[in-house]
């Protein structure tokens, strides 16, 4: 892949529902399938020279077609009728274009039906947004030709209802689409073909579930103190989300947590790495498209970008486990307190029983005393009455 030819070509026209001129209605007609021999007989069957319409050269090399697909996958000959019946009585603008690849870019990346209809698939809702289109009002379809040493594919496009108000009714795109809507359509086409963005998703998955994971068990004394510590700074009104106005201050400290967790955790470490290093990569790659195709550099830097996304997605997994580190310690504070409650309750009704038990104690102590007492005194008396009875003691003793 040369450096300095793109990768991805797109080109694009569009037809108004009718024309005075014969030329631009005939036009009109082979879209719309108004004709026999129209654009989608010829995108399903094979090539036919379109240089006569300036749009495209194509070589006279024998034909090939990998059948035409919507957002569905491949079209069948029934859901084809259906579409050229919708074709012919729409008064929509009608879109036609072309994505056309560099010869071995092509080869690799769009080289069957599956890799084409994925791409397509994927980028071309996203286009008809920033074409200022409903994705859901459009119907659309398109096919992969390899009969050129550059693997191209044909899109055909139209809006199923009108959607655009002026003067209190409904009309239908009058057909501009801004050259910045096209060029992202050939960036985007361009990363999702090389798998760039598949791989950004997955290294930036695993990294989030990595940190979540480690968020989720909080074991270390002082990543603890850190989430608690953050949590008790939070507002108690508004909102809490890691872009929101009341966190703004708080940032430099969530931002410290998550650079705490990446540096304490070899396995996240590694993913942090490699996302670097795809950002690194990202940015390679888009400074050899912008060369390629003669445009300016983004202002803002990918590095600069990616990093922020991806420690506004580790924020916000901080502060939701941050908000439940602090319920849980809440929770378990209340228990703590109800526990010593329950415990000082328990303690004064033992100490209330002890001394019950005391008191019965020294009472049955008492009464076993007095009654010892009594015996002893009776068995006195005896004694005494005894030596009176025996002439020991006169009968006038006083005991």
């Amino acid at each position: 892949m040369s450096d300095k030819v793109p990768n991805v070509v797109y080109k694009q026209e569009f037809f108004l529902p009718n024309y005075k001129d014969k030329t631009n209605q005939d036009k009109r007609n082979y879209y719309s399938s108004n004709k026999y021999d129209d654009y989608l007989k010829y995108v399903a069957t094979g090539i036919k020279d379109l240089e006569k319409l300036d749009f495209v050269e194509y070589s006279n090399n024998s034909t090939k077609s990998s059948g035409i697909f919507n957002q569905n996958g491949l079209m069948s000959k029934e859901q084809i009728a259906e579409f050229r019946k919708n074709l012919r009585e729409t008064k929509s603008v009608i879109w036609s274009g072309i994505i056309s690849f560099e010869e071995n870019f092509g080869k690799k990346w769009c080289g069957c039906y599956e890799q084409a209809y994925a791409l397509v698939k994927s980028e071309l809702p996203k286009y008809f947004k920033r074409a200022g289109l409903n994705p859901d009002n459009i119907e659309w379809f398109a096919g992969l030709h390899e009969n050129t040493d550059n693997r191209h594919i044909h899109l055909l496009f139209f809006e199923k209802e009108p959607q655009r108000m002026k003067n209190k009714e409904k009309h239908f795109s009058r057909g501009y689409i801004s050259n910045n809507a096209m060029d992202f359509l050939k960036a985007n086409i361009e990363l999702f073909a090389t798998d760039f963005k598949a791989r950004e998703k997955e290294i930036r998955l695993r990294l989030t579930k990595s940190v979540k994971e480690r968020l989720n068990d909080v074991s270390g004394l002082k990543l603890k103190q850190m989430l608690l510590d953050l949590a008790n700074q939070f507002s108690e009104q508004g909102h809490t989300f890691y872009d929101s106005a009341n966190m703004q201050k708080l940032k430099p400290n969530i931002d410290n947590i998550s650079n705490y967790i990446i540096s304490h955790n070899v396995d996240i470490s590694i993913y942090k790495n490699d996302f670097d290093d795809l950002v690194e990569e990202k940015q390679k790659l888009v400074d050899s498209y912008c060369r390629r195709n003669g445009m300016d550099k983004p202002q803002q830097n990918l590095s600069e970008k990616y990093t922020k996304d991806l420690y506004r997605r580790l924020g916000n997994l901080v502060i939701e486990s941050a908000k439940n580190l602090k319920g849980q310690e809440i929770e378990r504070l209340k228990l703590n307190a109800k526990y010593v409650v329950q415990k000082r309750m328990q303690k004064d009704k033992l100490w209330k029983g002890l001394e019950h038990c005391m008191y019965l104690n020294s009472k049955c102590e008492y009464e076993a005393i007095k009654c010892f007492q009594d015996y002893m005194r009776k068995l006195e008396e005896m004694r005494i009455k005894t030596l009176i009875d025996e002439g020991y003691l006169s009968s006038d003793f006083e005991m």
